[in-house]
């Protein structure tokens, strides 16, 4: 999350659609194998379609990416349709690879995948356009893959820089700050984090602390890494977090540190998650988009390449707004969210 996690950013122009139903997936969101591929027809005389969805791990960004998938499902079933979303309990690459082994066993028209390694998904997805399956990515990307396209919420590497400005300027352009991502291997967040570097550096009073510390998109291990990383630095005066388990993560260590209002956090993160510790003081400010809206835009621009249709550069989406398509990729708005105006997303 997505996203990891794009190249348009800052615009308001995403409606919240997604209710969150609960803390987390549950274990494994869904069967792979489960429900079968339809061969029928659908409602309206053409050949039914399998669009699958597959994520980094289980949790709250995921789950709200699979109301965005469950939306699609419900409005492209009546042209026979079918639009399945899982993601594995923890972020593993084997099962996703599990995942897409039997996505093409089961002959699905398309596999979407938000890859914890770029580099470790690109044989299987090989070997799904060898089979005739269609593959894209969206959230995280795998640029040397077999992809058709890439959606995103905004340029990989320009919200880094983004989170990174906003950062500095909280700081007043000078202190230590450290950066947090989620998977080592995930190739949005490592461009997040190459964003933050290249904001930094503007400012030459901010000292970057090495080396970056990885979550492993787990937010109970972004608690106590944050924790470990004060302990060993006390004089730590800022913190940019590049996965959506970072920012809530980061704010719980200095809630429960006391370093509210000394220490300055900003990152990507869904504002349902944040919205405590925006208005307490222990997070600044996060980034981030509608994951529900891009979710359910990326199943809808993948049936439309299914028939032909390849994305249009500035095609305007109702509650979403205008994409941009730039080689690749594919982005959608994003927006920032501060204590000012977070109870208005429910996200």
């Amino acid at each position: 999350m997505k996203r990891s996690i794009g190249n348009i950013f800052m615009l308001a122009g995403v409606v919240a659609i997604a209710a969150l139903s609960g803390c987390g997936d549950k274990p494994d969101a869904g069967s792979p194998s489960s429900p079968t591929k339809d061969t029928g027809t659908s409602t309206t005389g053409g050949k039914s379609k399998r669009i699958v969805f597959v994520f980094k791990s289980a949790g709250q960004y995921s789950e709200v990416c699979k109301t965005g998938a469950m939306r699609a499902n419900d409005e492209l079933k009546a042209q026979g349709v079918t639009v399945d979303y899982f993601a594995p309990e923890k972020a593993e690459n084997a099962k996703q690879v599990q995942y897409i082994e039997q996505m093409i066993a089961a002959k699905a028209d398309a596999i979407i995948i938000s890859p914890n390694d770029a580099q470790a998904i690109v044989p299987v997805l090989k070997k799904a356009t060898d089979a005739g399956v269609k593959v894209y990515t969206w959230d995280s990307d795998a640029p040397t893959s077999a992809r058709r396209f890439y959606v995103a919420a905004s340029e990989d590497v320009k919200i880094g820089v983004d989170i990174a400005e906003s950062l500095a300027k909280d700081l007043g352009g000078k202190g230590k700050v450290a950066i947090m991502s989620g998977g080592r291997g995930a190739a949005n967040l490592n461009l997040h984090v190459q964003g933050v570097e290249e904001g930094l550096k503007k400012f030459p009073g901010i000292t970057v602390i090495k080396p970056y510390i990885y979550n492993d998109e787990d937010q109970n291990k972004a608690v106590d890494m944050a924790k470990a990383a004060f302990q060993k630095d006390p004089d730590i005066a800022g913190f940019a977090g590049v996965n959506s388990q970072a920012p809530p993560g980061i704010g719980e260590a200095v809630k429960q540190l006391g370093k509210t209002g000394k220490v300055k956090v900003w990152g990507l993160a869904l504002p349902s998650a944040t919205k405590d510790y925006l208005h307490h003081g222990d997070v600044s400010g996060v980034m981030l988009w509608d994951p529900a809206a891009l979710t359910y835009l990326t199943a809808i621009l993948v049936n439309d390449d299914l028939g032909g249709k390849a994305p249009q550069d500035g095609k305007e989406y109702p509650g979403i707004g205008k994409i941009s398509v730039k080689g690749p990729a594919v982005v959608m708005p994003g927006m920032t969210f501060t204590k000012d105006n977070v109870d208005k997303f429910n996200f």
